[in-house]
């Protein structure tokens, strides 16, 4: 009588199957999130590469602030920033004159769930903070 030891083919792709499929899902569960720290690092950088393109091309340049993305255009390029889903501005435009200041304070509002940061704009020099 012939005696089989070892697996068939069917069953390594069985055990390959498996292994695979516990593989996939292990690495979609230990996949870092983006943090919201980056997120309004990455907003504060958009809205000061907007501030020195209106400084160095001695234009205004108008920031808009939608409940999906931050936008603005210049020299006929649109820029714009898309927001992840649990992100979200409330409605405003903001406009950078040729030095790069503002007209007014402003203070723009990111909320991020059931948290808020705000983008205070200082009068005249156009810098701005985040708390």
């Amino acid at each position: 009588m012939l005696t089989n030891k070892g697996f068939t083919l069917i069953e390594t792709l069985f055990v390959m199957f498996i292994i695979c499929v516990l593989f996939t899902i292990t690495m979609t569960l230990r996949m870092p999130e983006k943090k919201i720290e980056k997120d309004v690092q990455e907003i504060s950088h958009f809205i000061k590469a907007a501030q020195i393109d209106a400084m160095r091309y001695k234009q205004t340049s108008t920031l808009l602030f939608s409940h999906d993305k931050v936008e603005y255009s210049y020299l006929d390029k649109d820029y714009e920033y898309i927001l992840r889903d649990n992100l979200h501005f409330d409605e405003h435009q903001l406009t950078f004159n040729s030095t790069g200041g503002i007209k007014g304070a402003k203070t723009v509002t990111l909320h991020i769930n059931d948290k808020q940061y705000e983008f205070v704009f200082q009068v005249g020099s156009g810098c701005f903070y985040v708390r």
